[in-house]
């Protein structure tokens, strides 16, 4: 182990040791090297930009970066992202990307050749992962890693977060397809992910919050997604798109519940895309009636598709963020169907769907 992780392992214990049950707060940050094809000194311009809002936050103690920290791995690319880290003056842990893995020599040189582990914080577990060793799936001696951790370590700690680049959720045939991500290079097109890693969180007593950064980069890419079941929470989080960059504020209290913040890095509005957990892939349970409200992809595009799973829709209304009504469409009894959103300007609407047995409704953005 390099000299610099014992010193961050060391003050992590630390803290850990003096203030378990203390609240805190850290960020997460994907695609950190921006734009795809451009080669940053550092990270992406507009997070540098964000350093002082970072550092401002007393209550933000550490970062994790989620992968595609650099474009090439080169060393001096290498260099530059430890010039940044040093800069902004928190710890940060990395969850490499496969653009980190380019050329694994200069990463190794500078961070060790560890590349999934797992550290204790105030009572609360990390695991990173590296999905680039096996095509996306977590196996062999990396498999044995996760399950030994969370073996020993789950019952003695109160929530799991897991980090990683790659959004291992993800299918081209589940219900998170609608997100679109970055990339899927490497992809094997047998995933062990929901037959084999899933299980073993999902049994946990813990709170589980996975987090992932290949999205928002790509023109194409959604650029963050959210979705919650039974004690797992999924978030994914980028930057390089340009209007819709972000990074998320994972916030820990006294009582070890989680909550997200959603920061926006373009203009002044840091909250510009309202509350994270609005995006629910599953929907919102404060306004959506027995989860029956499926919206996708959210951020939308040129297109939004509907499914309503238990009710008839009669009629659909979008609202923007103001309250003006900018859509309204008379349905048939179809339960699935999609919308042309092309025509509507960047920004935060409300959709209200009017069926058969109630309202309900639910926000979602549109991105050009």
């Amino acid at each position: 182990m390099k000299k610099g992780a014992i010193i961050l392992l060391l003050l992590f214990i630390s803290s850990t040791l003096f203030s378990q049950q203390e609240a805190y707060s850290f960020f997460a940050a994907g695609h950190l090297y921006g734009a795809p094809g451009v080669e940053n000194i550092g990270f992406h311009p507009p997070f540098k930009a964000k350093f002082d809002y970072i550092q401002g936050r007393e209550e933000i103690e550490f970062g994790v970066l989620l992968g595609d920290i650099v474009i090439y791995g080169t060393q001096n690319q290498w260099g530059n992202v430890v010039a940044d880290i040093d800069t902004l003056g928190l710890p940060c842990y990395i969850a490499v990307g496969n653009h980190d893995m380019y050329n694994p020599e200069f990463y190794f040189a500078v961070f060790g050749d560890t590349t999934y582990y797992s550290f204790s914080y105030k009572n609360d577990l990390f695991i990173i992962l590296d999905p680039n060793i096996d095509n996306w799936n977590i196996s062999g001696d990396q498999l044995s890693f996760l399950q030994n951790t969370l073996n020993i370590e789950a019952p003695n700690h109160h929530n799991v977060f897991v980090m990683m680049h790659q959004v291992l959720w993800w299918a081209p045939d589940n219900k998170y397809s609608g997100i679109v991500l970055n990339s899927t290079e490497g992809r094997d097109s047998e995933m062990n992910f929901w037959t084999e890693i899933e299980p073993l969180f999902h049994e946990l007593e813990n709170n589980v919050v996975m987090l992932a950064g290949d999205v928002g980069a790509a023109s194409y890419a959604s650029p963050f997604m959210y979705d919650k079941y039974d004690n797992i929470t999924f978030v994914a989080t980028g930057m390089g798109k340009g209007d819709t960059d972000n990074f998320v504020v994972v916030n820990v209290d006294e009582n070890k519940n989680v909550g997200f913040e959603l920061i926006c890095l373009s203009g002044d509005d840091l909250y510009c895309f309202g509350d994270l957990t609005d995006y629910s892939i599953s929907g919102n349970n404060d306004i959506i009636v027995d989860n029956s409200f499926v919206l996708y992809p959210n951020p939308a595009q040129d297109k939004l598709n509907i499914e309503n799973l238990n009710d008839r829709i009669l009629v659909i209304e979008i609202y923007s963020d103001q309250g003006q009504l900018v859509f309204k469409q008379t349905c048939s009894q179809d339960l699935k169907l999609s919308i042309n959103t092309s025509e509507l300007s960047q920004g935060l609407y409300i959709i209200k769907l009017i069926t058969d047995k109630g309202v309900i409704s639910q926000r979602f953005v549109k991105t050009d």
